[in-house]
């Protein structure tokens, strides 16, 4: 008798304690029907095809191995029907555990914020830490800025942002941004290279874009991807006024992983973003993301191209050299994706952006952190070490006036000179405080100026090295 009681209470303390399981589990996974990691094979020939029609049919994609031609997607019992009634051929590679959190080694809001004020704390001399603006949620968006006059603004200095986390679920993508910061920092005094890249720059890295996301990630949801407009949440890299709904790379729907939005830039984290941008007006930008190890370039909507493709495109693929990477526009790698951020930037005003997607399918979203992160960031360090090299190249940097005083937002058409024929190259829009700074290939160029009522003409024969050139009339 006693045995049995025994027994019953056994098994009344296991029921206990899968309850309570349960319920911790439940706290990552808002939406219990998020089961199942699948993988889609496609055909070579049928890749871009089958990712156009999952994109269609709003199934999550998760990554892609592009050499391979398989697509990853997570998907719900829903999905899983949909996609059995749609003939796609398809494996589920995980089940269990897909709700457990990534390892707890990585960032959360706090975390990241409490990094950045030690190490600000740490070089008050080399770093100015500020607030881009506020979330949903009304979290701090933080920036860090790293130069040797770092609390002055230097016109005469190009910036470069380096910023993480669109998505909530991408936890590797701010490691990269802290992987920045410390390598800087910590090497200042003892490496001349970094010296010579802190001296010459203003270096802005912004370690997690998405606060209330993340936040989200870690007590709800550890799939969430979107920022927490309404409970359903607002995909920040579909919310950018640019090409905004104009390919199908987006979705209406409220549900979806993709949603754009009610209108262009209608989330405050957007806004925040696109006022920063106006006023540091980087010459370049990373925007770290995961998974799929490629590096992704303007634009999102097939066929269109950079203007400048001869140059955005060679330092692209410059990078991915670098680092083994692939290299393509979003629709040759991946999709049509509407409304991302590097084509608002690159037309708005002509910073040449990159996005990079960190790791492959083995590591996922959450890739084990001991394993992973160390393996990432030094992997990924030659990638923006070379922008910070190629940001003092072939180039024109410098600044417009007109009558002594800077020309704010000027117009400048450059063109190609080759023998007697131009060819219009580019078009930009000067900074508020006059500066522009032109990233060509080595050639011949003219540039044309336009503001305050006054044009001037200038030709200007560029080699390897960056020309300071400042124009007035």
């Amino acid at each position: 008798m006693k045995l049995w009681i025994q027994l019953v209470a056994l098994t009344c303390l296991l029921i206990l304690a899968n309850t309570q399981a349960s319920a911790h589990n439940s706290a990552f996974s808002l939406n219990s029907d998020w089961k199942m990691i699948a993988s889609v094979q496609a055909s070579k020939a049928g890749f871009h095809p089958m990712m156009a029609k999952l994109s269609k049919m709003d199934i999550d994609i998760a990554g892609v191995d592009v050499q391979k031609s398989i697509i990853d997607v997570l998907i719900s019992d829903a999905d899983y029907e949909k996609l059995k009634q749609g003939g796609i051929e398809f494996y589920v590679r995980e089940v269990k555990g897909i709700t457990r959190g990534p390892d707890s080694e990585y960032q959360t809001p706090e975390e990241v914020e409490a990094y950045l004020r030690e190490y600000n704390q740490r070089f008050p001399e080399l770093t100015h830490l500020v607030s881009i603006g506020k979330s949903l949620e009304g979290r701090d968006i933080w920036a860090l800025k790293i130069s040797d006059n770092a609390k002055k603004r230097e016109i005469e200095e190009p910036a470069l942002l380096f910023n993480s986390m669109h998505h909530a679920r991408e936890v590797m993508g701010p490691e990269v941004g802290l992987d920045i910061i410390e390598y800087l920092l910590e090497n200042y005094h003892q490496d001349s290279q970094v010296q010579g890249w802190v001296d010459a720059n203003e270096i802005w890295v912004m370690p997690m874009f998405n606060v209330d996301g993340n936040n989200k990630m870690w007590s709800e949801d550890s799939w969430w991807r979107k920022n927490v407009r309404g409970g359903y949440g607002v995909d920040l890299n579909r919310n950018y006024p640019s090409g905004w709904n104009s390919c199908n790379g987006s979705s209406g729907w409220r549900s979806s992983q993709t949603y754009r939005g009610e209108s262009p830039a209608s989330e405050p984290e957007t806004q925040a973003m696109m006022a920063f941008i106006k006023n540091i007006r980087p010459v370049f930008d990373i925007s770290y993301h995961s998974f799929s190890e490629l590096v992704i370039y303007p634009f999102g909507c097939e066929p269109k191209r950079a203007m400048t493709k001869e140059v955005v495109e060679k330092v692209g693929n410059e990078i991915a050299g670098l680092i083994g990477y692939t290299a393509g526009t979003a629709w040759e790698t991946l999709y049509n994706a509407d409304g991302g951020d590097i084509d608002w930037m690159y037309e708005a005003y002509q910073v040449i952006p990159f996005v990079i997607e960190l790791n492959g399918r083995s590591q996922g979203f959450h890739p084990d952190y001991a394993k992973w992160r160390d393996k990432t960031v030094v992997r990924n360090r030659p990638g923006w070490q070379h922008l910070l090299n190629r940001v003092g190249e072939s180039g024109i940097r410098g600044i417009f006036t007109v009558d002594g005083n800077a020309v704010s937002g000027h117009g400048l058409s450059v063109f190609k000179v080759e023998g007697d024929k131009t060819t219009l190259f580019q078009n930009y829009v000067g900074h508020e405080n006059g500066a522009f700074h032109l990233v060509l290939n080595p050639g011949k160029y003219e540039l044309r100026f336009d503001g305050a009522g006054k044009k001037a003409v200038q030709r200007v024969n560029v080699g390897s090295d960056l020309i300071h050139l400042n124009v007035g009339i």
